[in-house]
């Protein structure tokens, strides 16, 4: 009988062997399914920290470049790359907030919500720096004062000074003199102010600026307009005055322009922006995300010092 009892015991025990085998290989495969093991899982989640790292500092090194290039072009094609890089960082901040969510430790949603909304303000700022980095309103007023202005600029001073060698007879100055100086010392003050004014970035002191810009016109429009009723006047002089008022009017008309981009202070704003606030705010999405990484790191890490504590070799 007992013979009996152990010869069936040997036959029914590889079978039972091979049902806790399966039974511990499905329950292994249950808690461990593909996108559930905890080892895997914070591979994956280091591994999109520190690509979301990487992004960022590329993201905020193209802004810069945005807000530093001289030209349209230059500018556009740093905001496009700034733009994808900040792209980038928003996809894998989905994904890891979905496997945080998923996972629920207290410690790590708290962190990706922080994130979250330093993230947001990030984003709201920069593009709003790329907009106006690619306006380059200061560079533009700075090219047509540096250009165009200075073109018609040369041309009213040519003008007037050839009706002035023609009215100066030895050390004596005449009226039509002295006038052409008047009106040729306004243009060139007007000129000057070019620069102060695109290099400002206070309102109320561009407000001054343009103030003394008009009192220098209106100086220049007088002094003009007196040599026009100047009666001793020759064809040749009034040739002269009729192609200094021209180059005039269009110096002024381009004045306008300079001062109107000028006050726009995109280039200003933009920089100011860049260097102070973001970069406040940059840093401080690259330490959440730095000690993200390190609590994710530190999350289930099985080190050698810990099993020795725990007692095993």
């Amino acid at each position: 009988m007992e013979q009996n009892t152990k010869r069936r015991f040997y036959v029914f025990l590889p079978w039972v062997l091979l049902l806790v085998v399966l039974g511990a290989a499905a329950l292994f495969g249950f808690i461990y399914k593909e996108g559930s093991n905890p080892f895997e899982t914070k591979f994956i989640k280091v591994d999109l920290l520190s690509t979301m790292r990487i992004h960022l500092l590329e993201a905020i090194e193209a802004e810069k470049n945005a807000v530093l290039a001289i030209t349209d072009e230059a500018s556009e094609a740093f905001a496009a790359q700034a733009r994808q890089t900040a792209d980038d960082v928003e996809n894998s901040r989905k994904e890891i907030e979905s496997i945080i969510h998923q996972e629920k430790f207290p410690r790590e949603t708290e962190m990706i919500n922080e994130f979250n909304s330093c993230w947001a303000q990030y984003r709201k700022l920069d593009e709003t720096i790329l907009d106006l980095a690619i306006q380059n309103t200061n560079l533009k007023a700075q090219k047509i004062s540096a250009t165009q202005c200075a073109q018609e600029l040369e041309r009213f001073e040519a003008s007037l000074n050839r009706l002035i060698h023609r009215n100066t007879n030895g050390n004596q100055c005449n009226k039509d003199v002295m006038l052409s100086y008047e009106a040729l010392t306004a243009g060139l003050k007007i000129f000057a102010l070019h620069k102060t004014h695109i290099e400002e970035a206070d309102d109320q002191e561009m407000d001054k600026i343009e103030q003394s810009i008009k009192s220098y016109d209106e100086s220049a429009r007088k002094a003009l307009e007196s040599l026009r009723g100047l009666a001793n006047l020759s064809d040749s002089d009034n040739e002269d005055l009729k192609n200094t008022e021209t180059a005039y009017e269009r110096f002024m008309n381009l004045t306008g322009e300079v001062l109107k981009l000028s006050r726009m202070n995109t280039n200003i704003k933009s920089a100011d922006l860049s260097l102070g606030k973001l970069r406040l705010i940059s840093s401080q999405c690259q330490e959440i995300l730095t000690n993200l990484q390190g609590t994710v790191q530190a999350q289930g890490d099985y080190s050698l010092p810990r099993l020795k504590k725990r007692g095993i070799e």
